[in-house]
C-alpha cells in the first residue's frame, strides 16, 4: 500500500472514532468498550528477551473480550503509544487467531510464556504493523489538538516524551 493510500485508510478509521476529554488511552479503551459492548483489558507485564525477540505490546482477542498488555518498564508516554498501537489493530480489523477465555483466566496474565504463547500463534505483516502504528499516532495527534494554547502542549508533549508525566 502506497503511503497516501495508507493515510487515507488510517484516516477513514481515525475519523469517525470519538476521543474522551481528557484523553488517555485508558479513556480511550473505556469509551470503545462502552460502544461495542465488548470489555477491553489492559494489562502492565514486563517483557522478557532480547530486541525484536521481546514485543512491547501484544492484543489477545477472546471470544467474550479483548486484552492489552503493555511493557511496564517505560515511560507512560510510551505505555499510551504501545496501547494505542494495539488499538490500532483493533480498529483495523486485524485478527489472530483468538485465544480461549479459559486460557487466559486460568492463566497468570503478568507471565510473558502466557503472552509469547499467544503471539507465537501467528503474526501480523509488514503492513498490518504500519497501519495500526499509524492509527496510534493518528489517535495522538487528534487528542493532542485539544491541549490547550500551542505553547501548553508542546510543553505535556515534551514531558510525556522525556516520561515526567
Amino acid at each position: 500500500m502506497l503511503d497516501r493510500t495508507l493515510r487515507r485508510y488510517c484516516d477513514s478509521i481515525v475519523g469517525d472514532i470519538k476521543l474522551p476529554r481528557p484523553f488517555s488511552a485508558k479513556a480511550l479503551c473505556e469509551s470503545l468498550a462502552a460502544q461495542s459492548a465488548r470489555r477491553i483489558y489492559l494489562h502492565p507485564y514486563q517483557a522478557v528477551g532480547v530486541g525484536d525477540e521481546a514485543p512491547c505490546g501484544a492484543w489477545i482477542a477472546t471470544s467474550q473480550a479483548d486484552h492489552i498488555f503493555f511493557e511496564h518498564r517505560t515511560s507512560k508516554y510510551h505505555q499510551e503509544q504501545i496501547i494505542l498501537h494495539e488499538i490500532g489493530h483493533m480498529l483495523c480489523g486485524h485478527r489472530l487467531q483468538d485465544v480461549d477465555e479459559h486460557v487466559l483466566s486460568s492463566s497468570d496474565l503478568t507471565c510473558p510464556d502466557v503472552i509469547a504463547g499467544a503471539l507465537m500463534r501467528t503474526s501480523y505483516t509488514n503492513q498490518q504493523e504500519k497501519e495500526a502504528e499509524l492509527v496510534a499516532t493518528m489517535l495522538l495527534e487528534r487528542s493532542r489538538s485539544w491541549d490547550g494554547d500551542g505553547a501548553e502542549a508542546r510543553e505535556r508533549y515534551l514531558g510525556e516524551a522525556l516520561g515526567f508525566f
